[in-house]
C-alpha cells in the first residue's frame, strides 16, 4: 500500500502536469498513465490534504485557490529532489535527463527550433519537451526548467540571462501603401488601418521617436490577434500596417512581400532573455543555455541569416 509520502509525491507530480496542460489526458501522456490513473492520484492527494485542489468539468480542469497555493509551495520541494539527482548526474560530467522548455510561438519557431536538433545530437542523453505558447507561463510553479521571453521583464524571482536584442519596426505591403498612401509622419498613422498584436501590454499606442521628438500614437484598425504570424499574413495581403519585430518579418522583407514604414523613426528595441527558476541550474539546463547563447545572434536586427534587406529592384512608392 502506498505510503503517505508516496501519495503526496505521486499526486503532486500529477497536479503539476494537469496545471501545466489543463487536461487529465495530456497529463497522463506526460506521466505514461491513463486519465483514470491521473484522476485517482489527484483524488488521493486531495484526500490526504483535506481540500479541493482542482475544479473539474467535462471540458476543462483548473486549479482552485488552494491548488495554486499548494503548487507554489510544493514545486520548490520537487526542484530540491531534482537537484539532488542532478548533483549525482553532474558527477558523471555528462548532461542527461529531461528539459522542459517554454518558448514564444513565432520567435521559438524561427530562431530557436532550428538549433535544437544540433543540441540533441550533441547531447544524446538529454530529452527536450518544448512548449510553444505565447501565454505567460510562471515557470517557478509550472515545472519548466527554462523559458525564453521576448519583451520587457517584470520583477520576479526568476534569474534572467540576456540572449539578444531585436528591432521593432512598422511594415506594410506595397499594395497597401500604393492604395492608402505612404505615412510620412507618425500622426499619419491615425488615418491608417493598423494591425495590433494583443499580447503587447498596455494601451494600443505605438511609441515612435526621432531625435528628441516622440509620439505615442493611439492607433486603431480592423484586425487584432494574439498570434503574430496571423498578423504578418494579413499585412502581406495588404490589410494594413503592422507593428512587429525585424527578426519575425526578415524573410518577408527580403522577398519584397513587406516594406518598412516610417524608417526614419524608431521604436523601442525588444530584449530577449532566457529565464531560469534558480541560480544553480542542473548541467543539462546549463548546456542548453550555453547552446542558445552561442546560436542566437546577439543582434537579431543585423543577423544576416534572417535575410533582412529589402527588395531594392522594385520601383519606388509614390503617395
Amino acid at each position: 500500500m502506498p505510503s503517505h509520502h508516496d501519495t503526496l509525491v505521486a499526486g503532486l507530480l500529477a497536479l503539476v502536469e494537469v496545471a501545466r496542460y489543463g487536461s487529465l489526458r495530456a497529463a497522463g501522456e506526460q506521466l505514461n498513465l491513463t486519465s483514470g490513473a491521473v484522476s485517482r492520484r489527484l483524488d488521493a492527494l486531495e484526500s490526504r490534504l483535506g481540500t479541493k485542489l482542482l475544479h473539474r468539468t467535462t471540458r476543462e480542469v483548473s486549479l482552485t485557490l488552494a491548488g495554486r497555493t499548494y503548487l507554489e509551495r510544493a514545486v520548490p520541494a520537487l526542484r530540491l529532489l531534482d537537484k539532488a539527482a542532478d548533483t549525482l548526474q553532474d558527477i558523471s560530467d555528462r548532461p542527461r535527463g529531461l528539459i522542459r522548455l517554454s518558448l514564444p510561438v513565432n520567435f521559438g519557431r524561427i530562431h530557436i527550433a532550428p538549433f535544437l536538433p544540433e543540441f540533441l545530437d550533441r547531447h544524446p542523453d538529454i530529452e527536450v519537451d518544448a512548449d510553444f505558447d505565447d501565454r505567460f507561463v510562471d515557470i517557478a510553479s509550472s515545472g519548466h526548467d527554462l523559458a525564453v521571453r521576448v519583451g520587457v521583464l517584470e520583477n520576479s524571482r526568476l534569474v534572467a540571462h540576456p540572449l539578444a536584442a531585436d528591432q521593432r519596426m512598422l511594415v506594410a505591403s506595397r499594395a497597401y501603401l500604393q492604395r492608402q498612401g505612404v505615412p510620412r509622419h507618425p500622426l499619419d498613422l491615425l488615418h491608417h488601418n493598423c494591425l495590433h498584436y494583443t499580447r503587447f501590454q498596455g494601451i494600443q499606442r505605438w511609441p515612435l521617436r526621432r531625435g528628441d521628438e516622440v509620439h505615442n500614437v493611439p492607433v486603431s484598425g480592423s484586425y487584432r490577434a494574439n498570434y503574430g504570424h496571423a498578423l504578418v499574413i494579413a499585412a502581406e495581403a495588404g490589410i494594413g500596417i503592422l507593428h512587429t519585430s525585424r527578426s519575425i518579418v526578415g524573410a518577408s522583407l527580403e522577398a519584397g512581400r513587406l516594406l518598412p514604414v516610417l524608417e526614419d523613426w524608431s521604436l523601442p528595441d525588444i530584449s530577449i532573455h532566457a529565464l531560469l527558476p534558480g541560480r544553480d541550474p542542473p548541467m543539462r539546463v546549463r548546456a542548453l543555455l550555453d547552446h542558445l547563447k552561442d546560436s542566437i545572434p546577439t543582434s537579431l536586427a543585423t543577423a544576416g541569416a534572417t535575410g533582412l534587406h529589402t527588395d531594392t529592384t522594385s520601383p519606388p512608392l509614390s503617395d
